[in-house]
């Protein structure tokens, strides 16, 4: 693999991590756990939101600079479904896809419903919908009883 290669394909997994919840490590030796709001490439510095702490507690949204970063890691199970919202964005027109973060919902072109359950409605659209939605949800432990 090229160097070019090689640089792209990292990358597309750092920009596939965004919205997933991670564990970071810094050099001062603590530990946080948040979800993944950006990324800088070239420096490596990240933004989460939601972040616990054992030291701190709660703290609504923690920048780190790269280079106070030891390393990072996906958590086991996605918590969020904001990654599958990016997903379907790629897809549908602007404004076709609504997040409702407090309630966990999302809403396709105001006729299908995404939950961490599952996709609800009928028709064409529930079929796109799920053809998205259903293997981002099973990769990411979400939506056991999908239809």
């Amino acid at each position: 693999m090229s160097e070019v290669a090689a640089l792209r394909a990292f990358n597309r997994e750092l920009a596939s991590v965004v919205g997933a919840t991670i564990t970071v490590t810094t050099t001062m030796g603590k530990t946080y756990t948040g979800v993944l709001k950006g990324i800088d490439q070239n420096t490596l510095s990240i933004v989460l939101t939601e972040v616990t702490s054992e030291d701190e507690g709660n703290i609504p949204k923690l920048f780190i600079y790269g280079n106070g970063i030891v390393s990072f890691s996906v958590a086991e199970e996605e918590i969020t479904l904001e990654g599958l919202v990016r997903e379907l964005e790629k897809v549908f027109p602007p404004g076709g896809v609504v997040y409702y973060k407090d309630s966990k919902i999302i809403v396709v072109m105001n006729k299908v419903r995404i939950t961490p359950q599952g996709v609800e409605g009928s028709g064409p659209l529930y079929d796109r919908v799920l053809q998205i939605a259903e293997p981002w949800m099973q990769e990411h432990g979400l939506g056991d009883d999908l239809d």
